[in-house]
């Protein structure tokens, strides 16, 4: 997730937790440039990366400037890109970038003619059901069969939704069955039996992409393939990574309010299993100074329970 699940996020969370198998950087925005700023990949730069696979993903609406970020990825030894069709927060669809694409299938037909023929790298797409009804991803799927892709993922959920409400599984059936490429889900894997329901309704999926029900709970991975916990509680095993996290932000962000930006982001999921989660949040939102912030959390850990 852009601005969360950066490279020191996905660094600490390898080195904590197991069982994912790939991950994928939050998207990369395309430009209008014949050099690519190096600024713009240092996220991907495979010498930052966990040791994990890693997919990054751009987005944009340019044929030209997609291609051109492909062959700035593929310098760097990536052979596969995801071009992400579901963003979707309302100034990005605005722009037609995004799940703002997906109502317009002639144009998605026109950036993959360009970008599957010219790009050095294999492409997957993410997309969600539309804008406001499924029947803008019905209308698109026949476009996305035409072309050579790696993987569909789709959240069946339109962009108006956002993240509110339930996922429209009888949809995800629908795609499922249209769509000639490999399928991945993606949305509310928030638990494990919430996976297992997916899982028993379509045994064929093999591939499963989670958000943010793991940034809420980061063993719902070793959850779902049943592998060991460990010796040490949830809520140890919580602490070092949280220690290792406020630490990689410490040794490269500058003064305690950045530092405070990104971990108050990290807190507003991983407080949620937390029996006092929602009193320690509240309390660490006003603070200001790094110190006092390490010391509420060390209260309020030293008393904590995991209750997911």
């Amino acid at each position: 997730m852009r601005g969360i699940t950066t490279m020191h996020y996905r660094q600490a969370y390898v080195r904590h937790f197991g069982g994912l198998d790939v991950e994928m950087a939050p998207f990369i925005s395309t430009v209008d440039a014949e050099r690519i700023n190096p600024k713009l990949l240092k996220d991907v730069l495979p010498e930052n990366n966990s040791g994990l696979p890693l997919i990054p993903q751009v987005i944009g609406n340019k044929a030209d400037d997609f291609v051109q970020m492909n062959i700035a990825l593929h310098d760097l030894g990536y052979n596969e890109v995801n071009w992400n069709l579901g963003c979707p927060h309302k100034p990005i669809r605005k722009k037609r970038r995004g799940s703002g694409l997906l109502p317009y299938p002639d144009t998605v037909a026109a950036i993959l003619d360009q970008v599957c023929e010219r790009s050095p790298v294999k492409i997957s797409v993410k997309v969600r059901l539309g804008v406001s009804d499924k029947s803008e991803l019905m209308r698109l799927i026949p476009v996305l069969n035409t072309y050579p892709l790696s993987e569909v993922i789709v959240h069946p959920r339109t962009a108006e939704q956002m993240y509110d409400g339930v996922v429209d599984l009888d949809a995800f059936a629908e795609a499922l069955q249209l769509l000639e490429h490999p399928v991945c889900y993606n949305g509310d894997i928030n638990t494990l039996a919430f996976f297992n329901t997916v899982h028993e309704r379509f045994p064929t999926l093999s591939r499963f992409m989670l958000g943010r029900g793991l940034l809420a709970n980061p063993f719902l991975c070793e959850e779902i393939k049943g592998g060991p916990m460990g010796e040490r509680t949830p809520v140890e095993r919580l602490r070092e990574f949280h220690d290792d996290l406020v630490s990689r932000y410490e040794a490269i962000l500058d003064g305690d309010h950045p530092v405070l930006g990104k971990m108050k982001e990290f807190w507003s999921y991983q407080s949620l299993p937390l029996s006092n989660g929602r009193a320690m949040f509240k309390k660490l939102k006003k603070k200001q100074r790094l110190r006092t912030y390490k010391d509420i959390v060390s209260e309020y850990l030293a008393d904590a329970q995991w209750t997911p």
